[in-house]
């Protein structure tokens, strides 16, 4: 089996700490439905990830010194998951030439990810898929190593004591569906998986990757441990965390209420879980979340108006259903669009959409540029998203640095309208903008 690329990629060395190190799971799954209390790491991680970014981009030395102590760590984990792969060949004897072998003989091979490759055996599905000849299966599988196993929510409890279906809907999300070796990752915001829900119009749900100082993470809280290992029908990155599949969006914003306290607090003042409740989205949603910040930046006369008097009420439910797109799940590098009844990845570097809300026939436009593996988004020609691609069970969560507000009646897009506040607005502009929707 071929060495991982760790070494010899920057970005994938400095996510790497020896298998005895890696630090214990908090699965995602774990999040109680009722009242959220649990946070599963999916985004503060990722929200916080530009200030750390920005101080160490001043501390430049001791970038360097972290940096040659990870390759350091990274060439002593690519040692030992090739000597503990090397310890099963037959006979005693060595091979190198792993490449021939399936993901599944690998993963059965390494003592590294025996605890995953157990539980593989009681789906004959998954291990036909993992076993599969290069002709019928191209795939990718972050395996999580058995240190990722070890939760202490859980006590001794295993993956495979649980409800069966769950546990083939776990397994599944760990597999890839198409190669993504470690340049192709370097360059990719979302992949999908062998998951496909029914919460997103029977579409696959995706993976979220991530290149940062840490590392490649996915979804957030899982980080590439080692890279690359090629195998006759795809590849092998293992993972320090076990990936869980996504809860939904609602569950999603609020586990983190430090960033979505506002957002959250207009929800309840406007009974907007209701309303939603009763809209029909099967094919999944698009939710552009405003975060603390965005409205602060609103202004303090326009959120007392808002929050504190009962005229504002109406405005502010008409403001939240202009920040949800139905049957349209909007990724950085790929649309589900159950609306048109099309499915594709976006392949160029520049796409533009104008996406119906819940609204009336309001739109929202969005803007996707991608370059070198980085993807940025605007929104109505002034809106940032700050977070992209906050994959969930039910659609897409996309963190907004503003609020959006609707473009005058008259305007032809959304974009035909003096929206160039920065997200601040006055009362009796509010109001004429949200008024002919009420």
């Amino acid at each position: 089996m071929k060495a991982a690329l760790l070494v010899s990629s920057l970005i994938f060395a400095q996510a790497v700490p020896a298998p005895d190190g890696l630090p214990q799971q908090h699965p995602l799954g774990h999040v109680t439905q009722s009242r959220g209390q649990s946070k599963p790491g999916f985004w503060p991680s990722g929200l916080m990830s530009s200030t750390a970014s920005n101080a160490v981009d001043q501390t430049v030395e001791a970038f360097e010194s972290a940096l040659e102590a990870a390759q350091r760590a990274a060439s002593r984990l690519s040692h030992r998951l090739e000597a503990a792969l090397d310890e099963h060949g037959d006979g005693g004897h060595k091979h190198r030439d792993w490449s021939g072998k399936t993901i599944y003989q690998q993963i059965h091979a390494c003592k590294y990810t025996s605890r995953f490759a157990k539980l593989v055996d009681k789906y004959p599905d998954i291990v036909k898929l993992l076993n599969g000849t290069h002709r019928d299966s191209n795939i990718t599988l972050f395996v999580p190593v058995d240190k990722a196993f070890e939760d202490p929510h859980r006590g001794h409890k295993h993956y495979d004591d649980d409800d069966k279906e769950a546990t083939e809907k776990l397994l599944r999300y760990h597999i890839g569906i198409g190669e993504y070796p470690a340049l192709r990752i370097l360059a990719t915001n979302t992949l999908p998986t062998a998951l496909h829900q029914e919460r997103l119009g029977g579409d696959a749900q995706r993976l979220r990757t991530s290149v940062g100082l840490g590392g490649v993470e996915v979804n957030f809280y899982s980080k590439v441990v080692a890279a690359d290992f090629k195998a006759s029908n795809g590849i092998i990155h293992g993972v320090n965390h076990i990936l869980a599949p996504p809860p939904p969006v609602g569950l999603l914003l609020t586990a983190f209420p430090s960033h979505f306290s506002t957002l959250l607090l207009a929800y309840e003042k406007t009974d907007f879980v209701n309303f939603v409740h009763g809209v029909h989205m099967p094919g999944g949603s698009t939710v552009f979340a405003p975060s603390n910040g965005a409205f602060t930046r609103l202004g303090e006369k326009t959120n007392s108006f808002l929050f504190n008097t009962g005229s504002g009420r109406k405005y502010l439910s008409a403001l939240l259903k202009y920040h949800i797109v139905p049957n349209a799940t909007l990724y950085s590098d790929a649309y589900y669009d159950h609306v048109d009844s099309e499915t594709k990845p976006l392949a160029s570097r520049r796409e533009h959409y104008d996406l119906t809300t819940l609204l009336g026939d309001s739109r929202v436009s969005a803007d996707v540029l991608r370059w070198a593996g980085f993807a940025f988004f605007r929104i109505n020609g002034f809106a940032h998203v700050s977070v992209r691609d906050g994959v969930a069970g039910n659609g897409v969560v996309q963190v907004l640095d503003s609020v959006l507000i609707p473009p005058h009646k008259h305007s032809a897009t959304a974009t035909d309208n003096d929206s160039d506040t920065a997200g601040s607005m006055d009362v009796e502009e509010l109001k004429a903008r949200l008024e002919p929707y009420l």
